[in-house]
Order: C-alpha cells, then structure tokens, then sequence
C-alpha cells in the first residue's frame, strides 16, 4: 500500500520583465529596418521609374517660347509651317489686358515666338499650353500691360497761334485750319473757357456730372490732329472765373465765414447771382488738378493758366466770407494754386504757364503776378499794340522786362485791330524772342 505523500505542487519561475530601455531599442530597430527598406526601393526601383516616364512626356511635349515687344504684333515661325498656323488675336480691352492663341496643324513640332503689344511696357505673361493626339495648342496667352507714356515736347521757339472757340468744335474744322497755317511750331487750343465750361469732351469724373463739357472732340482727337500737322499742342484754361462747377459742387466756391449760410454768390440770387471757384477751396483745386492731369497724359506739353483772379467783391462782401479774403497775404491763394497745377503738370512731363495781360505786367495790377513766387515759370504777356499808342514794340517789351524778375517772357501779340503783326514779330525776333505767340 502505498504511502499518501499528498498533492503535488509545482512552483513556476517568475519571468524577468524587460525594462523600458529594452523596449525603446526594439522600436528604433524596427525603424531603422523600415527606412532603409523605404530609401532602397526609391532610388533602385522608383526613380528609374519615373525618369523612363518624364522622359516619354519630353518627346511629345513641343517646345515653345514667348517673349514680348513694345512695338508691333507679329508671329514667327519656321516659314516651312508658317502658312499652317492660325493665329487669332482677341482685341485689348479697357483694362489694358489682351489675349492670343496660336493654333498649330496635326504632327506638326515647331518652336514659336509669340510677340504682342499695346504699345506700352508689357509687364504679366501666362501661357498654358495643352497636347492631344491631333492638335498641339498653345492658347490663352494674357498680357497685362500698363498705360502708355505720354509723347510731350515742350517748345522753347517758333511761333505759337491761338485758334478760337469754334475751330477746336468741330475736329474736321479744325483740320482745315491747322492746314492753312503756315510758319508756326504750336498752336493754342482754348479748352477751359472764361465762366467755366469745358470747350473738349472731358473724362474728369465731375466735370461730365457738373454739365460742363460743351464740345464733344475729345483731348486724345485734338492732340493727334495738331501732332500730325507737324505742330504742337498747347492749351489755355481758365482757372477760377468758373461759375458753373461750384453751382454742383458747392463746396469749391467761396463759403460765408457763419459755417451755415452756405456759398457766396456775386449778388442776389433773384438778381442773377453767380458762385465762384474758390483757390482756398479743396474741390476747386481737385478738380483743375484734374484737368491738368488729363491734359499732359494726353500729350499737351504747355497749359496757359488765365483768370486766376478774386471776384470783384464788395466791402461787405469780405465780411461775409472772412478772413481769408480780408488778409493781405490773400494773393498767396492764387500763386499756390498756379504752383500746384505746375506740379501736376510737371509730374506729366509738362508745364504750366501764368497768363496776364502787358497792362497788368506793367502796373502791377494783378493779384497773381507775383514773380518772386514763381521763379522761372513762363509768363505768357498779351500785348494789344492799341493800349500803347505812343510807343513801339521795343519800348513796351523793355517795361515788361524790368517787372517779370526771373520769369521766362512769352510775348502773344494780340491781332485784334492790329494791322501791323508781321513787324512787330520781326521786333520780337530782333530782341532775341525766338518764342512768341499770336492771339
């Protein structure tokens, strides 16, 4: 009989459990194994790949270029080809961007130069160009370009005519006059007329809103009329003797100093009173700011800046309106004014010119004329031979001379009643004026 020993019991060995180090180094293996396998495949079995395909789109890919010119549209190509290439051109438009497509026949690979224009600098080109199994098109080609420069020269000799209000109405009128004159290297153009409309088809925002445009030439007509008969244009405007503006924009003519009456007119409103452009007003200075704006980027080279003069106020006048007609330093409205429309103009290429009368000059009876604010700005002297009777061309000039101070002198001689133009031009010229004008 066999002794009960009891159950048996067995002890199981506690495993050691590996520490965290060990775990973090079985990861980083695991890591390492997987780049390598990565970096392995990619070099030895994908870039062949890829090269072997990239270089089958080369082939079929044809190979184009695009450049562009300021000058004229043309396309070149292999004249082998040449007459199987359709080109369309769809026309610029206002916002100075334009488009071309060049279409080429079937399993035809040719380089191509596309070159296009507006004459003016080109500054954005994109070309997408897109393959089939027929047809190789190269399309949507977009060219932004920016507004052409101004052609501006500034005549410093010959003689200068005046036409009237009317010759500038009508462009075929004007042609026929610019054709008949002989002699002369200008002509002036009356664009801002005395009272304030505008004698050419403005594009100056407010003017068209205000109903002062009453000639429907425009500027860029005007221009290229006189510029094709070999002269050069010039305009005359009237600064401030404008009483048509300020009854739309009230706030460009003079206001009562009270803050609340409102513009000052000229008399009684049931009397016919009128306002005035304002140099002391922001929108009156805007607006002829603009003018002169558009006339330079047109390609008018001189503007004759006349009327720049107060109204004939009364005494109580000045009261209502204030100190800044009241001061003695008043007339520093009128030359900041001109010498903010030379800038302007200035910025364009051009200048501006101060007009006044030989009377004015020699009595020093105009507010404006103050040539210690002006430097060497041109000053365009209307000389009317009548007003000096007694004397003689020479005489009158030597006056002038002795009131302008560094101020360049542009004799006009006005014809009207005179019947001596051609020896008084000739004492001009002899006085050494190579620049002169006839009104």
């Amino acid at each position: 009989m066999k002794k009960n020993r009891g159950m048996k019991i067995y002890k199981q060995k506690k495993r050691r459990r590996k520490g965290n180090s060990g775990q973090i180094m079985s990861i980083l293996g695991t890591c390492a194994v997987v780049f390598g396998v990565g970096i392995f495949g990619y070099y030895v079995v994908a870039v062949p790949i890829i090269d072997l395909i990239n270089g089958n789109k080369e082939e079929k890919k044809p190979s184009s270029s695009v450049s562009v010119t300021t000058d004229e549209s043309i396309v070149t190509t292999n004249k082998k080809i040449f007459d199987d290439i359709t080109v369309t051109r769809v026309p610029v438009d206002n916002d100075n961007t334009g488009t071309l497509a060049i279409t080429t026949v079937p399993d035809v690979t040719t380089s191509v130069t596309t070159v296009t224009s507006v004459s003016s600098e080109t500054t954005t080109v994109t070309t997408t160009t897109t393959t089939t199994p027929e047809v190789t098109t190269t399309q949507a080609t977009t060219v932004t370009t920016s507004a052409p420069s101004p052609v501006i020269n500034l005549i410093n000799e010959g003689g200068c005519y005046y036409l009237t209000e009317s010759d500038v109405q009508d462009i075929d009128v004007m042609k026929e006059k610019l054709a008949s004159l002989e002699g002369y290297s200008s002509v002036v153009l009356p664009l801002k007329l005395t009272g304030g409309r505008l004698n050419y088809d403005s594009a100056v925002r407010t003017a068209r809103l205000s109903g002062v445009i009453s000639c429907y030439v425009t500027i860029d007509e005007m221009v290229q009329a006189v510029k094709e008969s070999g002269m050069e244009p010039i305009a005359e405007i009237s600064t401030i003797a404008d009483n048509i503006y300020p009854l739309t924009y009230k706030k460009s003519a003079y206001q009562f100093d009270d803050g609340y009456t409102g513009e000052w007119l000229d008399n009684a409103y049931e009397a016919g009173g009128k306002p005035w452009l304002s140099p002391f007003a922001d929108d009156a200075i805007s607006y002829l700011t603009d003018i002169v704006d558009e006339l330079t980027t047109a390609g008018v080279g001189s503007i004759i800046c006349t009327d720049t003069y107060f109204p004939p106020f009364r005494e109580k006048d000045l009261g209502y309106i204030g100190e800044i007609v009241q001061s003695e330093d008043r007339y520093k409205g009128l030359t900041d004014l001109i010498n903010t429309l030379d800038d302007k103009a200035k910025s364009n290429g051009g200048r501006v010119m101060l007009g006044v009368s030989a009377n004015e000059v020699i009595n020093s009876t105009a507010e404006v004329f103050k040539p210690s604010e002006f430097g060497n700005m041109h000053v365009v002297v209307n000389i009317s031979m009548n007003d000096f009777s007694d004397k003689n061309m020479n005489e009158v000039m030597g006056m002038i001379e002795n009131k302008t101070e560094k101020m360049q002198i542009v004799p006009c001689i006005v014809s009207a009643g005179t019947s001596d133009v051609d020896a008084n031009i000739k004492a001009l010229e002899k006085l050494g004026y190579d620049y002169y004008m006839v009104k």
